[in-house]
């Protein structure tokens, strides 16, 4: 006879918060644009899944001017340039920008990948030349939001330059600080100061780019975010040396985002499990402090850059058609139902087998409770809310779930507050090994 489970308390402190979420999205690449096919792939990202925050890679490199590496200098030639952002791939990026626009969403735009070989120095690997970079970048930027009239804030100019090529070229703390000076005062002759830089983006969770820009009195009030990156899991230890890089800087209000978390299986066939583990790391952001967290990818694509195709995007490409994969119902549980502007609340779970994350707007007159069922028994929750107004606790939530037989399923709506103790709270049964979400939103 199957194990019947165990009740398990859940406590929702509102009187308790923590940092304010400004979204959750994806990375994409913007040359799947097609003229316009791709929007039913967008408006599936923005309508269903949630996705506010879209980190577009136009060019796939950071050699457009002189992908060849020939012309030297003499690329950043105006005509050169015009050239370039009125041709194909351009033209693509803009027109998808534009969309996002159009939903109300500001596009967070990037550069990465591998720089004209002009750029770099003797060993080949190394960016020397900062200010043609700079203004390679700053031209870009000032052609999206002045000729294309794109509204952008956010720009992240370099990727994983503690890994290096292909990801992008290998630039040392130091440099990177000077480098982002650089582009700043490139960004302010150009009339471009409401730009707000995303750094350090590197692959490897240390803090030690973010300590030295941190501290740039320069960049102080020039940097939007403070951007990582995620394919593995990381301890505690190493998200406090982070948050404590930044919380002792000049600004220490600059959010931390996760631009780019995922996996890195490779085959296919372990859905499930890429889901879970996906589902585990971006709880480990939200614990420790990060207001933010991009999937890559959006979508299976070919990638310049790495010069491969790839399967890491939560929607399966397929012949002018984009299939929703396990992962993307396992975001769902979170990025749908976690608005931007809400704030985590203090949650605590009395079972280790039960994961738990809670949030709201500021008012406390919405909220959301997530949670990881990792036990191998069923959970008979019991969430207790303390702080929320009356008319909060006499309402009713929708539950949602994922697990492996089930896509974001809508369960039940349940009462708020339970009437027979020892089940006063929201009262829920969640199976083994799967994803809960309990929300007041009306979807």
């Amino acid at each position: 006879m199957p194990h019947p489970g165990n009740m398990v308390n859940i406590f929702v402190d509102s009187t308790s918060a923590f940092q304010s979420i400004d979204g959750f999205g994806v990375n994409i690449n913007a040359k799947y644009w097609d003229e316009g096919r791709l929007i039913p792939a967008l408006e599936l990202l923005v309508d269903d899944l949630g996705a506010t925050l879209f980190r577009v890679d136009v060019w796939g490199k950071s050699n457009w001017i002189d992908p060849t590496g020939k012309i030297g200098p003499a690329s950043l030639d105006e005509h050169n340039l015009e050239s370039i952002y009125r041709g194909d791939i351009f033209q693509r990026g803009w027109q998808m920008m534009r969309w996002m626009n159009s939903r109300g969403i500001q596009p967070y735009l990037t550069a990465s990948g591998d720089v004209p070989a002009w750029m770099l120095g003797s060993d080949g690997k190394t960016l020397t030349d900062f200010a043609d970079f700079s203004r390679m970048l700053a031209s870009m930027v000032e052609w999206a939001k002045k000729r294309e009239q794109i509204d952008l804030r956010l720009f992240g100019p370099l990727n994983e330059t503690d890994l290096g090529s292909p990801e992008g070229p290998t630039v040392a703390p130091p440099d990177f600080v000077r480098v982002c000076e650089i582009l700043v005062d490139e960004l302010e002759i150009r009339g471009l100061d409401d730009i707000r830089l995303v750094v350090a983006e590197q692959s490897r969770f240390d803090d030690s780019y973010l300590r030295e820009l941190a501290q740039s009195q320069k960049l102080s009030e020039r940097i939007g975010a403070f951007g990582m990156h995620d394919y593995t899991g990381y301890s505690r230890e190493a998200y406090q040396a982070v948050r404590q890089a930044v919380q002792s800087g000049l600004n220490p209000e600059i959010p931390l985002w996760m631009t780019e978390y995922g996996d890195l299986e490779q085959s296919g066939e372990r859905e499930w499990y890429v889901a879970w583990v996906m589902t585990q790391r971006l709880f480990d952001h939200l614990e420790n402090g990060f207001s933010a967290s991009l999937v890559w990818d959006a979508f299976d694509n070919y990638h310049d850059h790495d010069e491969a195709w790839t399967i890491y995007g939560l929607l399966r490409a397929g012949l002018r058609l984009y299939t929703p994969k396990k992962r993307y119902y396992a975001c769902k549980q979170v990025f749908r139902f976690v608005r931007p502007g809400f704030v985590r609340l203090a949650a605590e779970s009395d079972s280790p087998g039960v994961r738990v994350l809670a949030f709201s707007d500021p008012a406390r007159e919405q909220f959301t409770v997530v949670g990881i069922n990792q036990s191998n028994l069923p959970a008979w929750l019991n969430v207790l809310l303390k702080g929320f107004p009356e008319e909060v606790l006499r309402g009713k939530v929708s539950y949602y779930r994922t697990s492996q037989d089930e896509n974001c399923h809508t369960v039940d709506r349940l009462p708020a507050s339970g009437m027979h103790w020892p089940f006063t709270g929201i009262t829920a049964r969640v199976p083994a090994a799967s994803i809960f979400t309990l929300t007041t939103l009306n979807t």
